[in-house]
């Protein structure tokens, strides 16, 4: 078994318009980026890359250099150049479109920064809308806030961490036309036909519009990329950033948009990226809750983005300014899907609106990121069609239910995302997620999205840990929570969270060194500067580590109480070591294959009732006991591991699939006790398929389905029966 727990500054300036640039470089004295021009033929014709460039930082064909772009325990820096006239479209479209313009003559907003010569200068000066729609009105008030776009969102009064009466949005399910009342019984299956259309739910970019794109040029650890795409993004934090009179709003990073008005850029990549987002802190005095967020989401095995801090500098003809500190994000799309399932050619969908909640269908919620021009969301309604189904027999309900999604999976995320207190997401808002369609699976796999107002409980009520704030209008949930089964796991990643991701001296020290490493540039001579922080004083960023750390602590506890209360009790049983294709010198395949399972807990475990229920068909005899500790193993030939000192199993039929599968040791109940999902592609260890070597557990205090908890063993044929302290 494996090892146990245990620049320098960058001034560009402006030459000519945006379409033709000539740039100089320096870093205190003039540099000149010098590379070898490299051409490509598009269209019968030849055309010459700009200067600068390199297939490995720019082409397409290089692989995501994750070690370059999300490099952890730095905060790294990143210029844009974008034409003057260009930077006013941009403010003209947002402040006609997705927000009104800064300033505050009435009552000034304390977060409002005036004398921004960045600004439009003519822009009209308003109180940002989260907070007009309270003047006048006391806590608890109900209140309307009217979009730019006309959309009403519905909801009331409340101080936020700042002292500031604002608006915060009621849950969808207060809006009319209300959903169809017929989904509050388990036996009364929901008709997606008779449905109402599809409703915006008051999100200001719902009907899928989005801020126009200019060009900008990028520069980055001494490289340029030309001909940058790039706009503001975001919804509250796109609308009320603007408002505040910050320029601090987040971006969207296109490497490739103008493609085709410069076929010297076709398929222009940042180091193997085509697509980032540069999130600004909203609603987070700390600015780590984005990056902590998705670092503890892949801790705990649930697919999601990677990110690193950045600062971001901006040059829109008077040099560059600094904008603050960003947090850069992978977005959902390739390569992060290569990465994450090996194949980047499903379906990838970005819901939003009310067919988004998965109460009925419309393909008009489920917006197409990949193979649009196909027009088809079969796989989409069979998921919908398949949680609303009749499920009075549970056993073909689930099996038929689990063949189109990827149930474990999101039950995974809705308990990391709970303890999380996450409210901007499924169960409180219809967005802020992803569905990708595995083209080895065929199932639907949810990727969460957007965690900056997560780890709190202070803008809105955050959903329960027991689920039973969450109505039948989010079905996905509700149906879910509402079966033995599904529950059971339920709770059963909840424990695991608990003893992982959420450990709270290592969690709280890695936010601690989190908030020192970006310290400098939050505050201080280096720091975030008026115009361009959405912090009002310097205090707010050390009051915001204080109620972060206590979050933390809290939240543990508050998990640790209610899995009491529910009388859960952990097995501590994990799988592991696999031997799945032990090489030809040591004998015959389906001889010498095993799977162990290790006990990693205090006590003694009862084995009796436990099965494995997929890969393999064998379930424990009456009175097994596994010690504290100990081991043993479960193989397809008992004999051939006779010699060893813990107690060998043989399995009655099946085999471990060379070509990699899902194995699942779940109790009597059918409820997951542990499950891998291994795979005999890169990166998965290459000597483990047939090389003689098996696979091992890294650590065994974490999630078991994370592809970096595996390694392949020390030794042929593997370390059956051995357990390393």
């Amino acid at each position: 078994m494996g090892r146990a727990l245990g620049r320098k500054d960058v001034h560009l300036t402006k030459r000519t318009s945006a379409r033709n640039r000539n740039l100089s470089l320096s870093c205190g004295a003039a540099v000149w980026v010098i590379a070898a021009m490299l051409s490509l033929t598009l269209a019968g014709q030849q055309v010459t890359r700009p200067e600068g460039w390199s297939t490995l930082s720019h082409g397409s064909d290089a692989d995501p250099n994750y070690d370059v772009v999300f490099e952890q325990g730095r905060v790294m820096r990143i210029d844009f150049v974008i034409a003057p006239e260009d930077w006013m479209s941009m403010l003209d479209d947002l402040y006609s479109n997705f927000a009104s313009g800064p300033g505050g003559d009435k009552e000034p907003d304390p977060n409002a920064q005036q004398d921004n010569p960045f600004l439009q200068p003519d822009g009209p000066k308003e109180l940002p809308l989260h907070i007009a729609c309270c003047v006048g009105k006391s806590e608890g008030d109900e209140t309307i806030l009217v979009e730019p776009n006309g959309n009403e969102l519905m909801g009331h009064c409340v101080f936020d961490d700042r002292g500031t009466l604002v608006f915060k949005p009621d849950y969808p399910k207060s809006m009319n036309p209300p959903l169809d009342p017929s989904l509050q019984s388990a036996n009364q299956p929901m008709n997606p036909r008779e449905q109402p259309a599809n409703q915006a739910l008051g999100f200001p970019n719902a009907n899928g519009a989005n801020p126009i794109y200019v060009e900008a040029t990028c520069l980055f650890q001494g490289q340029i990329w030309e001909h940058v795409g790039i706009r503001f993004k975001g919804n509250s934090s796109l609308r009320d950033t603007a408002q505040s009179g910050t320029l601090k709003i987040p971006f969207h990073l296109e490497f490739d948009h103008f493609e085709e008005a410069y076929p010297s850029i076709d398929n222009q990549r940042f180091f193997g990226f085509k697509d980032l987002s540069l999130s600004n802190g909203f609603r987070d005095s700390t600015l780590l809750r984005e990056k902590t967020a998705n670092d503890l989401l892949r801790l705990s095995g649930v697919p999601s983005a990677r990110s690193a801090f950045y600062r971001v500098f901006i040059d829109v003809g008077e040099g560059p300014q600094y904008f603050g500190l960003y947090t850069l994000s992978e977005i959902p799309g390739d390569p992060m899907l290569d990465t994450l399932f090996g194949n980047s050619g499903g379906n990838l969908y970005k819901p939003e609106g009310g067919a988004a909640t998965f109460a009925f269908f419309d393909e008009g919620a489920f917006e197409k990121k990949t193979n649009a021009e196909a027009g088809d969301w079969s796989d989409v309604q069979a998921v919908i069609d398949a949680l609303l189904a009749d499920h009075r027999n549970a056993d073909t309900w689930r099996t038929e239910l689990e063949s189109v999604f990827d149930v474990q999976s999101f039950l995974r995320w809705l308990a990391v995302d709970t303890i999380l207190g996450n409210w901007d997401t499924y169960g409180s808002m219809p967005h802020n997620f992803y569905l990708y369609n595995d083209e080895d699976d065929d199932q639907l796999h949810w990727i969460p999205w957007d965690y900056n107002e997560s780890l709190s409980d202070w803008f809105s009520p955050i959903r329960a840990l027991s689920l039973d704030n969450v109505g039948n209008e989010w079905p996905l949930i509700r149906v879910l929570a509402d079966d033995p089964v599904y529950y059971a796991s339920y709770l059963s990643y909840l424990d695991e969270t608990l003893r992982s991701a959420l450990d709270v001296d290592a969690l709280q020290q890695t936010i601690q060194d989190s908030w020192r490493l970006i310290q400098p540039y939050v505050v201080g001579d280096q720091g975030e500067q008026s115009g361009f922080t959405l912090l009002r004083n310097p205090q707010e960023f050390s009051q915001g580590l204080d109620q972060l750390l206590d979050y933390v602590e809290r939240r543990a506890q508050e998990v640790q109480a209610f899995l009491i209360e529910e009388r859960f009790s952990s097995t501590a049983i994990v799988i592991s070591e696999i031997h799945y294709n032990p090489s030809a010198e040591q004998g015959d395949d389906e001889v010498y294959e095993f799977v162990e399972l290790a006990n990693i807990g205090d006590f003694a475990v009862v084995l009796d009732g436990m099965s494995f229920a997929d890969g393999i068909d064998f379930a424990f005899p009456d009175d097994v006991w596994l010690e504290p500790g100990a081991c043993l193993l479960v193989a397809s030939n008992a004999v051939a591991y006779e010699n060893l000192a813990c107690p060998v199993f043989e399995w009655a039929g099946g085999q471990l699939a060379n070509s990699g599968e899902r194995i699942a040791l779940v109790d009597a109940g059918g409820v997951i006790i542990d499950a891998v999902t291994y795979d005999d592609d890169a990166p998965w260890p290459e000597m483990a398929d047939g090389g003689g070597r098996s696979l091992t557990i890294v650590d065994c205090g974490l999630a078991n389905d994370l592809l970096f908890n595996w390694q392949a063993s020390d030794s042929a044929g593997g370390t059956p029966g051995s357990v390393d302290d």
